[in-house]
């Protein structure tokens, strides 16, 4: 039946589908482990046809919340031995991301793929993170994808580099292309954060070379250009909504909390590798923002500085001399600015004990 409304789009069909998703996930909630074991198979490729629908932004939504509970209730039933299997198959479903580019996969597939993982990276917390690694080359192609469609125009090239001006003048298809990147950044951010309560090996493992190229990512990503046209999930009512551009949401985290946005993930990725030399080029990447001659990315930055000094507090204060002379740049620029660089303020003489007025002079 599944299936078969799926296949033919009307909206009744797809209502009918979520409802046999919604009753498939009863069912897996009312059985034992043993019960499950036989027929995992057939609930995985239930799944996976909900996961690959591809209807209105409203029957896709409705279909991946049916069934990402379904998989959140199949996966609590689950020993961690059985659930590297399913999160292995579930990639496979979802395709390669080759050479940075994502032509080959349906960006619904990457959406849905990026989508599970955060309910079950929010869920399971640490014990997601040996699942995470295996992916974790798929995260560094997504975030490559997003940089070099949003962040190229910021590039000093040559002309043929800079084609995209406006940041409305971005194709169709490279809209589709970097879609999946906001439950990308929530999956990593519950990751990060569940890291960080747990000492942050993850984030520091291959030698730090993982957290070197998340964070060289996400740093660029602080500076990105995001069209309107961009599909957010946020808080925002619908009059919030036209005043608040996609930049706000995905780069700053305006009414993005709870769905994924950069500067959320850049303090959660401070908290977890919590180490003062590492600091230093997290740091510097937000300061870069701070000083940008865009005001909406000069926000982001400072919005990103106050949200890590109040998430790490007195260990981050090491830093706050690099900081002082930026900040004390934005006590002059626009009212919103200024209000978050007092904000800082505030804390590093809460922090310190000290005043900051001398050395912001």
């Amino acid at each position: 039946g599944l299936s078969r409304n799926l296949q033919s789009g009307k909206t009744a069909n797809w209502e009918e589908a979520s409802s046999i998703i919604n009753v498939m996930n009863i069912a897996v909630e009312s059985s034992q482990r043993s019960e499950l074991s036989p027929i995992i198979g057939k609930i995985f490729n239930g799944l996976v046809m909900a996961y690959g629908h591809e209807g209105g932004d409203e029957s896709s939504s409705q279909m991946l919340r049916s069934a990402n509970k379904c998989l959140l209730s199949l996966v609590m039933k689950l020993s961690e031995v059985q659930l590297r299997p399913l999160y292995a198959r579930l990639r496979e479903w979802r395709g390669d991301i080759e050479n940075g580019t994502a032509g080959s996969v349906p960006s619904t597939r990457r959406y849905a793929f990026w989508s599970l993982s955060a309910e079950l990276s929010k869920s399971l917390k640490s014990i997601f993170l040996p699942c995470l690694t295996s992916v974790l080359s798929d995260i560094i192609d997504e975030l490559e994808i997003a940089v070099s469609l949003l962040c190229q125009r910021s590039k000093k090239d040559d002309g043929s580099k800079r084609r995209r001006v406006d940041e409305s003048q971005i194709s169709g298809e490279d809209v589709d292309r970097v879609k999946p990147l906001q439950p990308l950044l929530l999956c990593l951010d519950s990751a990060l954060k569940a890291d960080a309560h747990e000492g942050g090996n993850w984030t520091r493992g291959d030698d730090n070379q993982r957290y070197n190229m998340i964070l060289n990512h996400l740093g660029k990503l602080l500076l990105a250009q995001v069209p309107k046209e961009i599909p957010l999930l946020s808080d925002l009512t619908s009059k919030e909504q036209a005043s608040t551009s996609a930049f706000q949401q995905l780069v700053q985290g305006v009414g993005t909390l709870e769905y994924g946005n950069v500067v959320g993930c850049l303090t959660s990725l401070a908290a977890a590798v919590g180490n003062e030399q590492l600091w230093k080029p997290l740091n510097f990447a937000v300061l870069e923002a701070c000083g940008h001659k865009r005001s909406e990315v000069r926000k982001a930055g400072i919005t990103c500085l106050l949200s890590i000094i109040e998430t790490i507090g007195e260990e981050y204060m090491v830093l706050l001399p690099e900081c002082l002379p930026v900040i004390s740049e934005l006590l002059e620029d626009e009212e919103e600015i200024a209000a978050m660089a007092k904000d800082c303020v505030r804390q590093g003489e809460e922090l310190l004990g000290e005043s900051l007025e001398d050395s912001l002079r």
